[in-house]
């Protein structure tokens, strides 16, 4: 009702000759002319100065009896916020004097603390995390893990708690981003090493700048026998070509060159129609290795590495620190961990710590007006009128 902007009928007149207040003057509905409202100004005067006195419309579905609690929450929200902000700066004047080690311990905040991290020998013990985050970054080879052994290399990077609640941080490696396209016919085995010799180059041609370094762009081209789904085809398995790249950001120009027309040798220059160009890196990885959101992963004996906390100048390639805060840290290659599906022992939730909830309901009456309560009933904790999930 911006301006102050009411409907007022006068004497039973249709809505033609209606009048309304606009910020304390009346003008003409839309069949009437602005003397005609003028006429229609009572003694008293224009109408109300104080905006209290307005005339306000009557309550429909939508209005809401009971009082609206919105802006008691958000003072609430600022008390929280406030508190919050007065413990991080103090958090952070002592992290200036503290090793990072010590940034588990209880001076800052005894409920952020985690349990103490347990003694685990790689070669002995297996490690069991739940995973709640998957991503990955471009980084330089591991020694002993598999994938391209030189230049940038694409790292996945899954972060997790454990059953007794230490966090955790695993580095994959050797998994490489690819794609398929339709084998032209007559191609032969003979005719991979040119196919990615000739691909190799157009797309290191077709980079701006190679600040990198890179120079193998194209690590394998395979043939494979695949089922394209477009179309009726008898179910009849067709020769494609699995093209394996360096790094995630060159299947877009692989891509472009291909359907432009690649020359292979003496079958001369062919179109591609690329397949599963599309799929995100991270996607791409999961599908492969059966993993659902916020699985189990199991790290057996044997197979991984455990970073430790190095000092300035200790790390090396061979030896690399502690690149989180997470109080696990380990590498391992893509094919040498267990993806449990959640059936039975592994439907269990690991003690993750919720930092907040993100409520959205309608303030219709009837509808969401108890969220608090419900949420306080959940996790038991209630505090100012209103109950909200402790972080834990």
């Amino acid at each position: 009702m911006g301006g102050g902007l009411v409907w007022e009928p006068r004497g039973g007149t249709t809505l033609g000759s209606a009048s309304f207040w606009i910020g304390g003057r009346v003008g003409a509905g839309a069949g009437g002319s602005t003397m005609e409202a003028k006429r229609k100004v009572s003694p008293a005067g224009p109408g109300p100065e104080d905006p209290s006195q307005w005339k306000r419309p009557r309550g429909g579905d939508w209005e809401d009896e009971n009082p609206s609690q919105f802006e008691e929450a958000l003072a609430y929200l600022d008390e929280v916020e406030s508190e919050m902000t007065l413990e991080m700066e103090s958090s952070s004047q002592l992290l200036d004097v503290m090793a990072i080690g010590s940034l588990f311990s209880s001076v800052l905040n005894p409920k952020w603390q985690r349990p103490a991290p347990p003694g685990i020998d790689p070669a002995a013990d297996a490690l069991c995390f739940q995973q709640v985050e998957l991503d990955y970054y471009v980084g330089s080879p591991f020694p002993g893990m598999p994938g391209a052994t030189q230049g940038p290399v694409p790292v996945l990077r899954m972060f997790g708690v454990t059953k007794a609640g230490n966090s955790v941080c695993c580095h994959i490696h050797g998994f490489a981003p690819y794609f398929y396209v339709p084998a032209p016919s007559g191609f032969q085995a003979q005719h991979l090493g040119e196919f990615q010799r000739e691909l190799n180059g157009a797309v290191l041609r077709d980079m701006r700048s190679n600040k990198d370094g890179l120079s193998q762009a194209v690590l394998a081209v395979e043939l494979c026998s695949k089922e394209s789904m477009y179309g009726y085809h008898g179910q009849r398995l067709m020769p494609f070509l699995k093209v394996v790249m360096a790094l995630p950001r060159l299947i877009a120009p692989a891509k472009r060159l291909l359907e432009q027309g690649l020359r292979c040798g003496t079958l001369g220059l062919h179109g591609f129609q690329a397949y599963e160009a599309n799929i995100d890196f991270e996607i791409r990885f999961m599908v492969d290795r059966d993993i659902v959101g916020c699985n189990w992963i199991e790290l057996p004996p044997g197979t991984y590495q455990l970073r430790t906390e190095l000092a300035s100048g200790e790390a090396s390639k061979d030896n690399p620190a502690k690149a989180s805060l997470c109080q696990l840290e380990v590498d391992v290659a893509w094919t040498d961990f267990v993806s449990h599906p959640p059936e039975g022992e592994w439907q269990g939730i690991a003690p993750l710590r919720v930092l907040s909830f993100d409520i959205e309901c309608a303030g219709r009456k009837g509808f969401g007006g108890g969220v608090y309560e419900e949420l306080g009933k959940w996790q038991g904790q209630s505090e100012g009128g209103y109950n909200w999930r402790q972080v834990v």
